[in-house]
Parts: structure tokens; sequence; C-alpha cells
């Protein structure tokens, strides 16, 4: 199984074994869901370069080994800043998104971040 994150988007490519027990029924009222219950992830960006950053976040959050870096090592995150977001996944685009940057996490616990394949050099 391989996931891709990339701007604002993870996604599987498997779907789930028992996927028509987890639908809902049109009848069925919708779980209540409020901002308190939504469990929240947080990650301390540092004025530094952003290449350790990102592999610190996929070696503790997704269990990689290896990262292949094909994107430029000399980006740089502009200020300190603590990102608080819904899930690893959803905080590991924010940060990749203003650098078109992309990551694909493979089953044998590596990563390669790369260009999204439309991204603009400037």
């Amino acid at each position: 199984m391989t996931w891709i994150v990339v701007g604002t988007l993870a996604a599987n490519l498997s779907l789930p074994a028992n996927i028509s027990e987890q639908c809902l029924y049109l009848i069925q009222e919708p779980p209540q869901v409020s901002a308190e219950s939504i469990p929240e992830v947080r990650f301390e960006l540092k004025a530094d370069r952003l290449k350790p950053q990102i592999e610190s976040l996929l070696f503790a959050h997704w269990d990689i080994q290896k990262v292949v870096w094909y994107a430029d090592p000399h980006h740089v995150w502009p200020t300190d800043f603590e990102l608080v977001e819904r899930s690893w996944d959803v905080l590991l685009s924010k940060v990749l998104e203003p650098y078109q940057l992309r990551v694909a996490i493979h089953e044998n616990r590596t990563a390669v971040v790369d260009y999204m394949p439309d991204a603009v050099s400037l």
C-alpha cells in the first residue's frame, strides 16, 4: 500500500474489508462531532532548514526508515511556529504545500519527497 501526501490531500489506496458496515443509511442520524472531540496533533517548526524537520516528522509518525529526497535540500521554514491540525496527514500537507512538495510513503518504510508535477520554479 502506498500513501501519498500532496498539498491538502492524503490518500490511502485501499478500502476497508467491512465497508458496507461502515456506511450510514440515509435515515440514520450522523454522529454528532464537536470541536472538542476531534483530536489534535502538534508539531513545532523552527526557523531552519525544512528537510531535517520533515524527515523527523516522517520518522516519528509514519515509522519511516529511509527518506529519498529529490527536492532542493536548502528550503528553509521562515519562523518558529507551532502547527496544530486534526491529523498527521493534514499537518504534513500544510508543511509541504508552500514548497509545492509531495511525499509518497511506501510499505517498505521508505518515503520519497519530490516536487508536485505542475510545480512552478521561482
